[in-house]
């Protein structure tokens, strides 16, 4: 039984990887509208963008086109002034410059997007994904 629940968790934490990857395979290139999207990831999230051809990940936030992740303290100012996707509410809230959100609530998935923030960085978000704004 035990081995059973294992089993278990460990397919639902892969799917849970898989679709978040996926998300961001979709919405990132949309909104930028772009082949290939140059993203400075934050320690926690830098794992979903390595080997992925939609993304160059990047270690100077300087030359990146967005930043993603929920913990920002050690970027420098010129950092700062790029849009965020965040990877947590708390984050989404706190940022000025956060674009959107994706996180889990009670193990559910949670998107969003700040519409003016979008327009403010002359970026575009998809029809399929407007129902996800405010």
């Amino acid at each position: 039984m035990k081995k059973l629940l294992l089993v278990f968790l460990v397919v639902v934490h892969l799917f849970a990887n898989n679709y978040e990857v996926k998300l961001y395979e979709k919405i990132i290139p949309s909104i930028f509208q772009k082949k290939i999207v140059d993203v400075y990831a934050s320690k926690d999230t830098k794992e979903f963008f390595k080997n992925r051809y939609l993304f160059r990940t990047t270690d100077d936030c300087t030359k990146a086109d967005i930043i993603v992740g929920k913990k920002f303290k050690d970027l420098n100012t010129e950092c700062l002034k790029k849009p965020f996707f965040t990877t947590s509410y708390r984050a989404y809230r706190k940022y000025g410059n956060s674009i959107g959100a994706f996180y889990w609530t009670k193990g559910r998935p949670q998107l969003q997007f700040d519409l003016q923030k979008i327009e403010k960085y002359h970026l575009f978000l998809p029809k399929s994904l407007r129902r996800y704004s405010k």
